[in-house]
């Protein structure tokens, strides 16, 4: 009997805690009842609420984007899609992917860049976290890595947000759930996703950022609400 309680050998640290997460969400689910749902798109349009111009940044064809087939597949998970592809004389072209779920747990979950770039042949390198400050007094948890394939270098910024946390991993998606679920509401969740092309990574990650600011402060006040929690 004891043995069978024991870790089996390859399963790996993380498993284990994403596993026991899942678990607790799936007792937290039936122990608790939600009221309440969140649902910041309910009759709207992800395009309508965020700016077609942003800084010098202005909409051309969304060619480009890597928009994973899970994503695409998973119209149960994702309540919107909202690709664009941004360009500005003189800046790196910016490809934005939003994603938005208006009910997060169980099966139901944002994919992560980290997953989605190597089931499409990329190798990732240069990770790093970083605070953005996109409205006063809210730092936005947020993941940043390189991606390439072939010729291409793609520096990769994003962050997602799951009721009013920022969560960087999977185990704190859950945490974060199980949280929203223990005080009776099912959490939407979004994951936004902005890239450049070329192979200076720093001055990428600051173009990124950049663009990430004049987005926010440029949305509609609801798609604030959606983007980071606030409007």
């Amino acid at each position: 009997m004891t043995e069978s309680l024991l870790p089996r050998p390859g399963i790996s640290r993380r498993g284990l805690v994403i596993g026991g997460a899942m678990a607790l969400t799936s007792a937290a689910a039936w122990g608790v009842q939600p009221r309440h749902t969140e649902h910041r798109l309910a009759h709207r349009k992800l395009g309508d609420l965020i700016a077609r111009r942003v800084g010098q940044w202005s909409v051309t064809a969304p060619a480009g984007v890597i928009v994973p087939t899970e994503e695409v597949a998973n119209t149960d998970g994702y309540d919107q899609l909202l690709t664009r592809v941004y360009v500005a004389p003189g800046l790196p072209t910016i490809m934005l992917l939003i994603a938005y779920g208006s009910t997060q747990g169980g099966s139901l979950q944002l994919h992560r860049p980290e997953t989605c770039y190597p089931g499409q042949g990329f190798r990732l390198s240069a990770f790093a976290d970083s605070d953005l400050p996109l409205a006063p007094g809210l730092p936005v948890q947020a993941r940043g890595f390189t991606a390439r394939r072939d010729e291409r270098t793609e520096r990769v910024l994003y962050w997602t947000r799951i009721a009013d946390r920022f969560p960087r991993n999977t185990a704190q998606e859950y945490a974060t759930i199980i949280r929203s679920v223990l005080r009776g509401t099912v959490p939407d969740g979004i994951l936004v996703r902005v890239s450049s092309i070329g192979p200076d990574d720093r001055g990428a990650e600051s173009e990124l950022a950049r663009f990430a600011q004049e987005m926010v402060a440029t949305a509609t006040p609801a798609g604030r609400q959606v983007l980071i929690g606030v409007g």
